[in-house]
């Protein structure tokens, strides 16, 4: 499996934006704080609603919950956050789960909308450049598309 991780320029180019991305010497200097979104915290800021993680179920934790969260992140000594794929994952619930973890990809041209809008992903990128933090993207290769072989069409297209 190959990952690529992709700074700043990404978010800013996923919501058709341009940015200076950080030079691979800049992102040696960081503290990178890393989140799986989904489970990190929720936008209503709850910290006692239920979230059975054996369900391998979507529990409500959303990039304006990342931000709501800033204080604790930074307090710790970190100056970026990594976060989760944003991209539409697969739909519903499959054999093994649903994709709340971000690395079922189903479409790159459209935001997982299960955690937030493309202006709470802005709003994200905002407060942590506010601070003088960076975000940084986990944006999995195509091995990953359709992970979860959830459609013959994702099956078929995969196979060539």
């Amino acid at each position: 499996m190959y990952f690529t991780s992709i700074s700043t320029v990404a978010l800013s180019l996923a919501l058709c934006h341009t940015a200076d991305a950080a030079t691979a010497s800049d992102w040696r200097g960081r503290s990178i704080y890393q989140v799986l979104t989904d489970r990190f915290a929720r936008s209503d800021g709850s910290t006692s609603a239920t979230c059975n993680t054996a369900d391998r179920a979507y529990c409500g934790g959303s990039w304006a919950g990342i931000a709501n969260n800033l204080d604790y992140i930074q307090g710790m000594g970190f100056d970026a956050v990594w976060i989760s794929p944003v991209t539409r994952q697969v739909q519903g619930s499959t054999p093994d789960g649903s994709a709340y973890h971000g690395y079922w990809q189903q479409d790159l041209y459209e935001l997982n909308s299960n955690f937030g809008t493309a202006d709470d992903l802005k709003s994200l990128s905002s407060a942590l450049h506010a601070r003088g933090m960076v975000s940084q993207l986990h944006y999995p290769s195509r091995c990953h598309m359709c992970h979860a072989k959830t459609s013959a069409s994702c099956m078929i297209s995969e196979m060539g």
